[in-house]
């Protein structure tokens, strides 16, 4: 067999005669010169990959490698002058005078490093560029930011409903498997507009210019049905109506990880730029290794973003329409999203499991640390005077729409302020009933409406509690009170309520003022 080194600039072709070859491992006085793919010492070769790693490649000969070992390889120019070392401890690279050098995977004849120096001025300016992996996140910069998360959820005692909405229709079901400590959504039967679904209360902000990287992780055909098609789905409604384009797995643009078994778990991840205008990756992780499948290129294509807004939620979802029964993973909702699905044939059989899921920003705030549009409400002038029942002192919420838009807003407590005549102990609570409320809006720039009318409460979630003497006023700091809840529109049509009930506590009635803030993160 024949293998032929690419040279480079004046650097001459070199071809070898090799028999089958076995590689123990011993790779003293291996070279690369000037741009070499492969390197020779005697009757010894091996390749570097884009991790500068040794590697098996199935190549025209019958090549192995095993038990090898990394010591100290130098990469040398075709002046023979050592230019890089790479061993344990990493690339060295001396740039001085040297001639562009340039490391290729041979299997696809792709460039996997340039490190080319260029001299201006009397000054070295070196510039290493790498190609394009997951090395790097979705804006090609190197992954060394420390991500944080904005959502994480699995299934360990229920379906987490503080975080996460079930929505059903047509008699399908989402059961918590104490078993596997996650949740089987069950189609039940073939009928069109049948759907069952796990969606996230809020949709997760997204910060231009960070990387996004959403992790979903799920069983999409749990029965085990077969015979149906693997689709990549980007939906979008930048046109007024809602537009959904799909990639068979056939139709891949990377990979079409043809051995991917639909009736197991699979971890399927989705990371982008957005900036409406940027890339999008799909894939999933094998093996420890996140395997891109298919990508989606945007700019100097559109005239328009490629969806209306970045920020959506993580959702899993089997649903029937007229011909077949869908189950999915996605980040997103019914008019924008990213996802991977399963297509079959209407079966009332169908099943899928919903695991976990996170998304992080690479190198953007947590939520409750992102800058947001501060905002106030007070009962003023008006005093609430409270008895020996607890009734509400101020509430907010999520107004239902912005600007005539559906309000997806999250809403971050800051503080609250209270004066009193007398003394009195306060509560606070999520997600309470009120009665007698008269909402108003907190203004026209903010997402927020308030209410200091009600007078009665039940249920909700005691979140907070306290004592206030007249000996102090109370400036009470909320900030993360919430901790993972957020006060959102929600997909159940309810917006999420906060309130302050008071109740006194000694023999005469306190006349309360109260005043309240928060951040409102689009």
């Amino acid at each position: 067999m024949t293998l032929t080194y690419i040279g480079r600039d004046s650097v001459p072709t070199y071809t070898a005669e090799l028999a089958d070859i076995n590689l123990d491992g011993k790779i003293d006085g291996a070279n690369i010169i000037g741009g070499v793919v492969f390197i020779v010492d005697s009757a010894e070769w091996f390749i570097i990959d884009k991790n500068l790693e040794l590697q098996e490649y199935v190549l025209p000969i019958n090549l192995t490698v095993s038990d090898v070992q990394i010591g100290a390889v130098e990469i040398k120019d075709s002046l023979t002058t050592t230019r890089a070392t790479v061993g344990v401890n990493g690339l060295h690279v001396d740039v001085q005078d040297m001639p562009p050098i340039t490391i290729e995977d041979v299997a696809t004849e792709t460039t996997l490093l340039d490190v080319e120096a260029n001299q201006t001025n009397g000054n070295q300016r070196t510039q290493i560029t790498l190609d394009d992996s997951l090395s790097v996140d979705a804006f090609a910069r190197l992954r060394i930011s420390a991500p944080t998360n904005r959502f994480d959820v699995e299934f360990i005692y229920d379906k987490q409903p503080l975080i996460i909405d079930e929505v059903t229709s047509g008699g399908a079901t989402a059961t918590h498997d104490a078993n596997a400590r996650d949740v089987v959504l069950d189609i039940v039967n073939a009928t069109n507009g049948t759907s069952a679904e796990l969606i996230s209360h809020y949709n997760i902000p997204y910060t231009p210019g960070n990387s996004q990287l959403v992790e979903i992780t799920g069983n999409l055909d749990n029965s085990a049905i077969g015979g149906g098609v693997a689709q990549i789905f980007h939906r979008s409604k930048v046109s007024g109506s809602i537009v959904e384009t799909t990639y068979d797995q056939d139709d891949w643009n990377i990979s079409t990880e043809d051995d991917i078994d639909w009736s197991k778990s699979q971890i399927f991840f989705v990371d982008f730029q957005s900036l409406k205008v940027g890339r999008a990756r799909f894939g999933f992780a094998r093996n420890g290794k996140l395997m891109p499948v298919h990508q989606i290129f945007n700019d100097n294509i559109r005239a328009e973003g490629y969806w209306q807004y970045p920020s959506l939620p993580v959702r899993w979802r089997i649903y029937n329409d007229a011909t077949y029964t869908y189950s999915e993973f996605a980040y997103g909702d019914d008019e924008n999203a990213f996802g991977v699905r399963y297509r079959m044939s209407a079966n009332a059989n169908a099943t899928m499991r919903a695991i976990c899921a996170t998304v992080k920003s690479e190198g953007g705030a947590t939520i409750v640390d992102m800058p947001g549009y501060h905002f106030h409400a007070d009962r003023g002038l008006t005093a609430k005077t409270v008895g020996t029942t607890k009734v509400p002192i101020m509430s907010i919420r999520p107004k239902a729409t912005f600007n005539s838009l559906d309000n997806r807003m999250l809403i971050i407590p800051d503080a609250f302020g209270i004066a009193a005549d007398n003394p009195f102990f306060y509560e606070v609570y999520y997600r309470p009933t009120l009665t007698g409320a008269s909402w108003v809006s907190a203004g026209i720039y903010s997402g927020v409406e308030y209410d200091i009318a009600a007078t009665a409460f039940s249920g909700g979630i005691k979140i907070a509690s306290g004592y206030f003497t007249t000996e102090r006023n109370d400036n009470a700091p909320e900030h993360g009170i919430l901790q993972r809840i957020i006060l959102s529109l929600g997909r159940t049509g309810v917006s999420d309520i906060l309130s302050v009930v008071g109740v006194r506590t000694g023999t005469s009635s306190p006349d309360i003022f109260m005043t309240g803030s928060w951040n409102e993160i689009r």
